[in-house]
């Protein structure tokens, strides 16, 4: 219990520490660049932070006889992401987005999370499903990266050869540095659940998944505080893109076994959130501070939900 509580702490410290290192290079790439914080929210910091969950979900669908940590971890995570997350950001600082954006970043991630709800649901997820979510995770990918009109100003003026290596390497090692702290926090956490009896079903849809989800969280929470509203909204939406897609499509092609139906209860409410966080950004293109205390009552209600 000792070494759980040491991991848990040690990996609050590595978290908020990379995520602040992090955030400040992917500003930086994005001004030098000329792209949107958007765009370097969901094609960096987004699936960045969401390689905590493919390792978790990997490693749980290979090494185990069911995939139901794996598949509850990406259900969790992605409802956290838009309740808990998005939710605290929406709180910091009141969040309009483009909604060009939100209709192109957020549909695709919204069809991203309906095809693997439609690939779960019968409680199964097969080799050949898996597959099809790592292709359309390459599709979505190069669609956004492609897509014209990323560019939000000029590009800056180009930083020294050597400044702007450094830059890049300063993302790597705080994407890094977030990963593990998340790793640290979710081993401590789930060693403790598994003291207590708690079962696998629980532990992928809470504790697991808020766990991975703690690089989303930091980062938004700087990113926030920093006004940077973009790359908020890229990040969330990039993540549940890399979740319901490579994550997913990584846990069926390596896992085998049924879903425990348990996990109903929270697909479904993982839908309604998304639909209504997509449906509300395309409509109404801002979230408050009231929109975010609704996200996180939200979170609540889908955590009651897996119980």
């Amino acid at each position: 219990m000792l070494i759980a509580i040491i991991a848990l702490v040690g990996g609050v410290i590595l978290l908020t520490v990379c995520a602040e290192i992090a955030v400040t290079a992917a500003e930086r790439i994005s001004e030098h660049l000329g792209i949107s914080p958007v765009i370097i929210g969901a094609l960096v910091v987004g699936l960045g932070t969401s390689l905590p969950e493919l390792v978790v979900s990997g490693i749980a669908a290979a090494h185990r006889d069911t995939i139901d940590l794996a598949v509850g971890n990406v259900i969790g995570s992605n409802a956290a992401n838009l309740s808990l997350v998005l939710g605290v950001g929406a709180i910091i600082t009141s969040m309009a987005g483009d909604a060009a954006v939100m209709r192109r970043e957020g549909v695709l991630m919204l069809t991203s999370t309906l095809l693997f709800a439609a690939f779960v649901i019968d409680g199964r997820l097969t080799k050949v499903e898996g597959t099809i979510l790592l292709v359309g995770m390459a599709v979505a990918a190069l669609i956004i990266a492609r897509t014209p009109g990323t560019a939000k100003d000029p590009p800056a003026a180009g930083p020294p050869p050597g400044q702007s290596t450094a830059t890049i390497v300063r993302a790597i090692v705080g994407l890094i540095g977030v990963v593990i702290g998340a790793q640290l926090m979710v081993t401590g956490a789930v060693d403790i659940a598994e003291e207590f009896g708690a079962s696998e079903a629980f532990i992928g849809l809470s504790i697991v998944a808020i766990g991975t989800s703690l690089p989303e969280l930091a980062t938004t929470i700087i990113s926030a505080r920093r006004g940077s509203v973009d790359l908020v909204i890229g990040n969330v939406l990039g993540s549940n893109l890399f979740n319901g897609l490579a994550v997913a499509g990584l846990a069926g092609l390596v896992g085998t076994g049924t879903i425990d139906e348990s996990v109903t209860p929270s697909l479904v409410a993982m839908l309604v959130v998304s639909v209504f966080v997509v449906g509300w950004g395309v409509t109404r293109h801002s979230f408050d501070r009231k929109v975010g205390l609704f996200l996180l009552v939200a979170y609540g209600v889908i955590i009651a939900v897996g119980l």
